[in-house]
Formats: structure tokens, sequence, C-alpha cells
């Protein structure tokens, strides 16, 4: 069997290979996607979600889903490791390139004018989940100075 290979593989030429699967113009036949889901090895699995960072990625950011959430985590005291468990469903995305891509022209827009812009929504979201943790005070930003904004970070 190995030697069937072997001589088939050791006979192709440059002419007989298809360099480009895709044809000449792959963009315009396959959708750019990105991968969706768990990132897992072994016991250690944690949930990727490119629309999260799509600013990084050159398309306007817009508020995200929300994120997958395991079924049970649990850290034993004996132990720095912990353990999730999220549903079996999750172990078949690698079977199904549907389940676990996202498809960009579908979530968002090329960012056409600043690298900062963001959907209309985002910045709402983005304050409701991320200020509270930053900044307790209720004042906007530009109305603290630079001694209050220290403070309330340090304190």
């Amino acid at each position: 069997m190995l030697a069937y290979y072997r001589q088939a593989i050791d006979s192709l030429t440059p002419q007989s290979v298809s360099w480009t699967p895709y044809g000449r113009s792959p963009h315009l036949t396959v959708r750019r996607t990105l991968y969706q889901g768990l990132l897992r090895f072994a016991e250690i699995a944690e949930y990727y979600d490119p629309t999260r960072c799509l600013r990084q990625l050159g398309y306007v950011q817009g508020v995200p889903y929300p994120p997958e959430r395991p079924l049970v985590v649990r850290r034993p005291a004996s132990t720095l490791g912990y353990s999730l468990s999220y549903q079996s469903v999750y172990d078949s995305y690698w079977n199904n390139l549907g389940a676990h891509s996202v498809h960009l022209d579908l979530f968002s827009t090329p960012i056409r004018r600043r690298p900062w812009e963001f959907a209309e929504n985002y910045m709402s979201w983005y304050i409701r989940h991320s200020h509270p943790h930053i900044l307790s005070d209720s004042r906007p930003v530009d109305d603290i100075s630079d001694a209050d904004t220290v403070s309330t970070i340090i304190f």
C-alpha cells in the first residue's frame, strides 16, 4: 500500500498539482470565515469569539453576543486548576463547519473612515459592561479631574 502512494506522489509534476484549489479568485467563491467556539486541549476549554474584537480585524465593532457559559465550573480546593463541563454538543463543532464559523460579511462592515469607528449601540453597551468595574463615579468622564480619576481607580 505504501509503495502505491509513494509512486503516485513521486510521479506528480507541478502541472498536475492544483495550486489554487478554490480557483483563481477564491475571495469570490469562498466566504471569509473565522472560527468561533471552544478552543480545547485535554481538560482545558476556553470559548473564542472573534465578534468581541472585530475592530482588531479591521471591522466596525458592534455589540458582541453574550459569551457561551459552561454548564459546570469546579475548582477543587487541593489544586490551582479548574474543570469545566460544556454540553456535549460542543464536541461535534469540529465536524460541522457552519456551527462554528463566523461569516464577517454578516456581522459587520469594514472600517471606512476612522479606525475607532463602532456601531451606534456599541458605546452604551461598552460603558454598561466595562466602566462600572473601572470607574464607580457616575459623572461623565469629561467632568472628572485627573486627580479624581486616579483616586477613583486606586481606591
